[in-house]
């Protein structure tokens, strides 16, 4: 009867390991993304980066958590802003500092940088 138990319970145990797990955000292909823009800067990898994070804001309904992933907004608006996108920049650094209020004061930094 113990021996029944035990295997039950570890069968229990078992089948609740091997749950797929959810991730909290949906990242997209944003670690190819951003891999092929850092390794080499060009017009085409700065254009598919840029599309990513407007996937990544767009589809922010995928991950468990329902929320852009954190820094998300920041990256975006610093890459549009040196792309000479200052307004479009600006607007999605002040959206990170209201998702994550924990960034303002890095965020504030970047902005004053900006706006001089």
């Amino acid at each position: 009867m113990k021996i029944k138990l035990i295997c039950a319970a570890c069968s229990v145990v078992l089948l609740c390991a091997c749950t797929a797990t959810n991730s909290l955000y949906s990242w997209n292909n944003y670690e190819n993304s951003s891999y092929n823009y850092f390794k080499k800067q060009t017009p085409e990898s700065t254009q598919a980066l840029l599309k990513t994070y407007a996937k990544i804001i767009e589809q922010q309904d995928r991950g468990t958590r329902k929320v852009v992933p954190p820094g998300t907004y920041a990256e975006y608006g610093f890459l549009l802003v040196q792309n000479g996108k200052n307004e479009e920049g600006l607007a999605m650094l002040k959206k990170e500092i209201e998702t994550y209020p924990e960034s303002k004061v890095f965020i504030d930094r970047i902005i004053k940088m900006v706006e001089k």
